[in-house]
């Protein structure tokens, strides 16, 4: 399923500017840049800077950074200098997710690094995650429940996404611990995932927004105004994963289910029972559909042998039977 963390500041403090985390998430972009300067090439100077991320947003893209740093700082009115003031979600990809989106961007079955990619294919693929990311920020602000003072999608926040393809080993990494990888080297496979940027406040800065409250759903009332306030952080997935499945028409094994990995890990003895059968059940039923496909191809090979082989056999008939004909021919002239 798509990991959505509701937040993560990458180790920056998000009390002040959002400015050390925008310039943190340039680092793709600068590594770009060192490889330009090393190239002697055109061509190979101009593919690598068609492969640089600028930021984006509902409705925009290739965003600069002093945009971007500009918005979230003033975007903070009537906010304490101890209160947050943005908040930083992250959106992740399973390894067969990010193969959909790749097949849908390319055609191709097995990519496995976004270098593999031409300018075409890599627009095509960053166009797909770009959108599912605004997406997502739709659903982000719909579960504030706060429709009724206007936030009703990602417009009516403050955000600026920025994707990312790669994701290096850490030191904390039990591969590196266990001496297989080193830290700071890129893992491989497809790594791609999404970088947020969300203000606390809205545009009119008229709400705060926090996804880290611990409240859920809950009815406050002051005087005569009744409100709700709250993040269901796992709401969030949960649409986040369905959103996925529809938009890229994404068929979801039961393992790969967000609420089937929640139950193995915490659920109930009963419960993880009750998963694990439909798991196996599946899995029951992937491999008779893999069985009847590979006996229909080996009956479609067979038949299609026997077919040329009837074919051969007539058209001989058929040639012998014309030679024939000839022959009685040419005796009746004679």
């Amino acid at each position: 399923m798509p990991i959505s963390k509701p937040h993560s500041t990458l180790g920056a403090e998000n009390k002040g500017s959002c400015s050390n985390l925008v310039i943190y998430l340039e680092k793709e972009n600068e590594e770009l840049d060192k490889l330009i300067k090393k190239s002697s090439s055109m061509n190979e100077i101009f593919q690598l800077e068609s492969r640089k991320q600028g930021f984006f947003t509902a409705s925009e893209i290739n965003i600069s950074t002093i945009d971007v740093i500009s918005s979230i700082d003033n975007n903070k009115r009537k906010l304490g200098a101890n209160d947050a003031k943005y908040f930083a979600p992250t959106i992740s990809f399973s390894e067969n997710e990010l193969n959909h989106i790749a097949f849908l961007a390319t055609g191709k079955k097995e990519v496995t690094s976004v270098l593999e990619l031409n300018s075409s294919e890599l627009e095509q693929f960053n166009n797909l995650i770009r959108e599912y990311g605004r997406k997502a920020m739709d659903n982000y602000a719909l579960n504030f429940n706060r429709q009724d003072k206007g936030i009703k999608s990602g417009a009516d926040l403050v955000y600026f996404g920025k994707i990312e393809h790669f994701r290096k080993f850490k030191g904390t990494d039990k591969e590196v611990i266990g001496g297989k990888e080193i830290s700071g080297q890129n893992k491989k496979g497809l790594q791609s995932h999404i970088h947020i940027i969300v203000s606390r406040k809205d545009k009119t800065q008229q709400l705060k927004l926090s996804p880290t409250c611990n409240e859920k759903q809950t009815n406050r009332k002051i005087g005569n105004n009744e409100y709700q306030v709250g993040f269901d952080r796992v709401k969030w997935i949960n649409s986040n994963e369905k959103l996925f499945d529809e938009h890229f028409n994404y068929k979801r094994r039961e393992l790969e289910k967000f609420e089937n990995q929640n139950i193995l890990k915490n659920g109930s003895p009963q419960d993880k029972l009750e998963v694990n059968k439909k798991i196996e059940i599946e899995s029951i039923n992937r491999d008779n559909e893999l069985f009847i496909n590979e006996k229909s191809l080996q009956d479609w090979k067979i038949n299609t042998q026997l077919v040329n082989t009837l074919s051969s056999l007539l058209s001989i008939n058929i040639a012998d039977d014309t030679d024939d004909n000839l022959k009685k021919k040419i005796r009746l002239k004679r």
